[in-house]
């Protein structure tokens, strides 16, 4: 199995949460726009959601000549019929840094904050295109969860493809 390759070296890069740096909504906004256009408006509500319980956004960044940079993007969402879950979206790595390892540290940093500080026990995801990326991280194909209402019925979309990740894998891993 061949390796993802890893973040350029030298090149520190931060994963923090976006409440705690409202100083990097706008390039945040920009780079999910970017894959996903939706208005400035419903972006920035999103964003100013995060909080440290959930929903989450976490940005991954590095400094450039003494300017943060945001480079990915990840939200933790709340699934309301299980308590013990968090759904992960809107997972973007800016497009010219793709393929260079940054999309696995910002997913091992938040899987890290899922199973250690909120103490969760599963990790869900959809995805319509990168099912390799996530089966290469541990994920695991599963069926499609309700990620909205408290009852458990299922989001049936026929274009995503469900996967999780259980805390009891990932401490086998670390």
């Amino acid at each position: 199995m061949t390796l993802p390759p890893q973040p350029v070296p030298n090149e520190p890069y931060k994963v923090v949460p976006i409440h705690k740096h409202r100083e990097l909504m706008d390039q945040c906004i920009a780079l999910i726009n970017a894959e996903w256009p939706r208005s400035y408006t419903a972006r920035l509500w999103s964003l100013e959601s995060s909080k440290e319980t959930l929903p989450t956004s976490f940005v991954l960044t590095t400094n450039v000549k003494n300017e943060t940079i945001v480079l990915a993007h990840a939200k933790l969402s709340p699934i309301p019929a299980d308590r013990e879950a968090v759904f992960v979206e809107s997972v973007v790595v800016a497009r010219e840094r793709r393929g260079q390892g940054i999309g696995r540290l910002l997913m091992q940093e938040v899987e890290r904050h899922c199973f250690n500080n909120l103490d969760l026990k599963k990790i869900y995801l959809s995805t319509i295109d990168q099912e390799a990326f996530y089966a290469k991280l541990g994920y695991k194909l599963c069926s499609a969860i309700n990620i909205f209402g408290s009852r458990p019925t299922l989001n049936k979309s026929t274009k995503k493809i469900w996967m999780f990740k259980s805390a009891n894998s990932w401490t086998n891993n670390e």
